[in-house]
């Protein structure tokens, strides 16, 4: 079992955002005509959010939510806003096949839980299999996370995933890594 920081969940569960699809660029979750603005707020960021993978997803999704996708997640350029867009639209954590190095780190670096499961990647592209043609699926089921013991349980199945260590809960508490440097250099 992982020893769970104070502050950090030690589960979490949510509804199902399933997108049956890989290599889900940057660009695809947070548009380059949002990336450089100044002006953009955290709601305009929640509406815009997949505007070129998925118009409707924006529409779709409710804070809680669990996005589930495929492999090569956040590939493309590094924009830290397709990790926070995410979360202004109320996404939980993302869980994917596997990811951009870069998406990961600007992620975690801004305190956005990202966990890579193959296994469910792979068995939920199975079981969306007769919707695989829809952009995003969602789910009539929770999926439930288990940090303590690096499980996820979706449909009475058991996934493993690498546990999330100190470093990364130690920033996810702090609400990213510019908050904690910034709480070091004020003790």
């Amino acid at each position: 079992a992982v020893k769970i920081l104070d502050g950090f969940p030690a589960g979490l569960s949510g509804r199902v955002v399933f997108l049956p699809t890989d290599n889900l660029n940057t660009d695809g979750i947070y548009s380059k005509d949002w990336t450089y603005r100044e002006d953009v707020t955290r709601e305009k960021m929640a509406e815009v959010v997949m505007e070129n993978y998925d118009p409707a997803f924006a529409g779709q999704v409710k804070e809680g939510d669990v996005l589930v996708s495929g492999y090569n997640f956040g590939t493309g350029s590094s924009r830290e806003q397709a990790a926070t867009a995410l979360e202004a639209a109320g996404i939980k954590l993302v869980i994917a096949g596997s990811y951009s190095q870069t998406y990961l780190r600007n992620a975690i670096n801004n305190g956005f839980i990202c966990v890579e499961c193959p296994e469910l990647s792979d068995a939920m592209k199975v079981h969306f299999k007769e919707q695989a043609n829809k952009k995003t699926i969602i789910g009539d089921d929770q999926l439930e996370m288990d940090f303590a013991r690096s499980v996820i349980t979706w449909r009475n199945e058991k996934y493993r995933f690498t546990p999330l260590g100190k470093p990364v809960q130690e920033v996810v508490i702090a609400g990213g890594v510019e908050n904690q440097v910034r709480a070091s250099l004020n003790r």
